[in-house]
């Protein structure tokens, strides 16, 4: 018997990506959390702050994402679902409330 990667486990391809978005945590919906996202798919996405946080793993968020070379955002809300915390950096991971659709993804990917 053979055990599954997390990759495996996916329900979605990741993309490398460089996309900048910001977060709110639910209850602070007044104090936005600019961040980076390096790599998303349909169903979630691994973020990158530059400065450690409050964070926790569970947590409620709303984050809008930037699309590249427009003034135009996606807006989504998640979970998180990991937290990794450094000396001066945070990553996290989440799990979007609502699947970026294709077309949606593809503009991301693409205007990268």
């Amino acid at each position: 018997m053979s055990t599954a990667s997390q990759e495996d486990l996916r329900l979605k391809q990741r993309s490398n990506v460089n996309l900048k978005a910001v977060v709110s945590l639910k209850g602070q919906d007044a104090q936005e959390h600019q961040c980076w996202l390096t790599d998303l798919s349909a169903t979630g996405a691994r973020l990158h702050f530059g400065a450690t946080s409050s964070l926790v793993q569970g947590m409620p968020i709303t984050i809008k994402i930037f699309i590249p070379k427009t003034i135009m955002s996606i807006p989504n809300s998640g979970e998180i679902m990991w937290v990794k915390k450094a000396f001066k950096e945070c990553r996290v991971g989440i799990k979007f409330t609502e699947f970026l659709s294709e077309t949606m993804l593809d503009q991301l990917i693409k205007n990268n």
